[in-house]
């Protein structure tokens, strides 16, 4: 989204081991830790000065053909280089993710995938065996297996639960590379021709909204802002929020605001997907 706040310590670690020691210090009373990945999904207060940060870039970023169409992921890897890497091995399924800016631990976190709760066309978590994760409140190495992940329509137990994801098995069905690519090539066009490319932007803001009072906040907005904002809905889609540059977290989260109060109001379902940090 290109709005951000201040960390007063930022760790980087680079091994397994390092992240396991470095997530155990930093863990609060509160039962948190802020972790950033690819950060495609997160709105970071931008006024607020945090204490702590670990950035998982380095950490995880083993990728290993285990056979049978089987691949453990590390953490750390994005995910284009996590499908380049199964598509290179004859295998596939999850090339739609192309145009996420994510690293796979991310991915798992969030369970992300194509199309909507109603109608998904698949989730990353279709192809999870297992998920290897710290557990922060046990200090201890565990193996969960897709039904402990608890995935659904972008949300899994690592929402809930004192985890942190350190890579996964997954088990992909086979794929010529022609197949591969052409799903690629046709994601990638689809993404040059709907998204606001150099903006900052989400991708989808609410996991369950209404469609048509994401429209109708939108145009009181468009009217109360007289074209001057900074932070907008999406020209093409109402379901994200562009930051056109300059924009700030009180810009965004005014607009995420607006749009939970207007479901409440009509009592309709709403969650946002995108993760707040204070």
């Amino acid at each position: 989204m290109k709005i951000g706040g201040y960390a007063e310590s930022l760790y980087i670690p680079e091994t397994e081991e390092e992240l396991i020691d470095i997530t155990s210090k930093t863990y609060d009373e509160h039962g948190r830790v802020l972790i950033l990945s690819g950060g495609s999904n997160l709105l970071i207060n931008d006024e607020h000065r945090f204490e702590e940060v670990i950035y998982m870039g380095s950490a995880c970023p083993e990728m290993i053909a285990l056979g049978d169409g089987c691949f453990y992921i590390g953490a750390s890897n994005r995910i284009q280089a996590v499908i380049s890497f199964v598509n290179d091995n004859g295998f596939g399924g999850f090339e739609g993710l192309v145009g996420l800016p994510a690293m796979f631990g991310g991915i798992i976190y969030m369970n992300a995938g194509l199309g909507g709760a109603q109608k998904p066309l698949f989730t990353i978590g279709d192809f999870v065996e297992r998920v290897r994760a710290y557990d922060l409140a046990k200090k201890t190495v565990v193996e969960l297996s897709r039904e402990e992940c608890e995935f659904s329509h972008r949300s899994s137990a690592f929402h809930r639960h004192p985890y942190v994801i350190l890579g996964a098995v997954i088990r992909c069905p086979e794929r010529t590379p022609e197949h591969s690519n052409e799903i690629k090539e046709a994601r990638k066009k689809y993404c040059r021709e709907n998204f606001e490319y150099g903006k900052g932007c989400f991708g989808t803001c609410f996991s369950r909204a209404s469609y048509k009072i994401l429209k109708i906040v939108s145009i009181h907005d468009k009217i109360w802002r007289l074209g001057g904002g900074r932070v907008t809905f999406g020209k093409n889609n109402k379901n994200w929020i562009v930051n056109h540059g300059g924009g700030r977290y009180k810009d965004a989260r005014r607009i995420i605001n607006a749009c939970i109060r207007a479901h409440k109001l009509c009592r309709k379902e709403v969650r946002c997907e995108v993760i707040i940090w204070e």
